[in-house]
């Protein structure tokens, strides 16, 4: 007999879906997480820690067939782990999370610090969150050790498009890190006019801010550098400027010596009041140009 008094439906045995296809090498593996209300995380990197192999691409299709919500949108996808971890306790539950720091300085040791720091705390509580959370790096080595034994899944890039697959498994008494390596897979680039795509381009406008030097930590900023560049002209113009008046209330090199004894008599090649008010400075200003040597 049932417990329901027809009042209340029955709650339905599955509210989720498995985008992956049962042949995928991740379909068995997503769907015993989410049925046990469990994280996952995903480490993605180039076998040979090259740049333009599509690891972007691939973590955010499989960020997009992971989320159980609203789709993949730019509060999904983090340049800094700050952003993550932020993203990680403000988003609903059985949401899927994307930090790519594959262009944004991974090897610099301080910003990978920072990173593992934010990834340990995002672990120690995913089994409360629920999130599948996909880490895209270089290199995987980047990562400390105990982040990669509490990820899930490995995948390298071994070419433009084509990953391979590995499940990573900690051998608790030889504290050793078994990376099974389970089937190959493949990514086609993400269709224009997509949302995902959206996403994309944003996340790869965010991507070339940090880079160009508009934010970041290992970067001056542009405005800044802006602000230098200002200075060092005004002050190339005023040791340009200085050196002329110089050059003029000294005397011009072309003039014979009775006429250059005559003008140094009179104050100069040119008198300091005079030159004061050709270019808008006192004659004390004047004087202290000419006598800084």
């Amino acid at each position: 007999m049932s417990k329901n008094d027809g009042t209340h439906p029955d709650i339905p045995e599955k509210s989720w879906t498995n985008n992956f296809p049962e042949q995928h090498p991740l379909h068995d593996l997503y769907e015993r997480r989410i049925r046990n209300q469990q994280d996952l995380v995903i480490l993605v990197d180039d076998w040979h820690a090259r740049r333009g192999t599509g690891k972007t691409v691939a973590s955010l299709q499989l960020a997009e067939a992971m989320d159980q919500n609203d789709g993949l949108t730019k509060e999904n996808v983090a340049i800094s782990p700050e952003e993550l971890r932020g993203a990680y306790t403000s988003l609903p539950k059985q949401s899927a999370l994307v930090l790519d720091e594959g262009e944004i300085g991974a090897s610099n040791r301080d910003a990978m610090t920072k990173t593992n720091k934010a990834l340990r705390e995002i672990m120690s509580i995913g089994r409360v969150e629920q999130k599948y959370v996909i880490i895209n790096t270089p290199d995987v080595g980047f990562l400390d050790k105990d982040i990669r034994q509490l990820s899930d899944v490995w995948m390298t890039m071994l070419t433009k498009g084509y990953g391979l697959i590995h499940y990573l498994k900690r051998q608790p008494y030889a504290n050793k890190l078994l990376t099974e390596a389970k089937a190959t897979i493949q990514f086609r680039d993400i269709q224009t006019g997509t949302d995902l795509r959206k996403v994309y381009n944003w996340l790869t406008a965010e991507k070339k801010k940090h880079i160009g030097g508009d934010e970041g930590d290992n970067y001056i900023e542009r405005d800044e550098h802006r602000e230098i560049v200002e200075k060092a002209v005004k002050e190339a113009k005023k040791a340009k400027r200085n050196e002329v008046i110089t050059a003029l209330y000294e005397g011009l090199s072309d003039l014979d010596d009775d006429d250059y004894t005559r003008m140094k008599r009179a104050g100069g090649a040119v008198p300091q009041t005079m030159l004061g008010e050709a270019i808008g400075l006192s004659q004390q200003q004047i004087g202290t140009i000419v006598n800084s040597d």
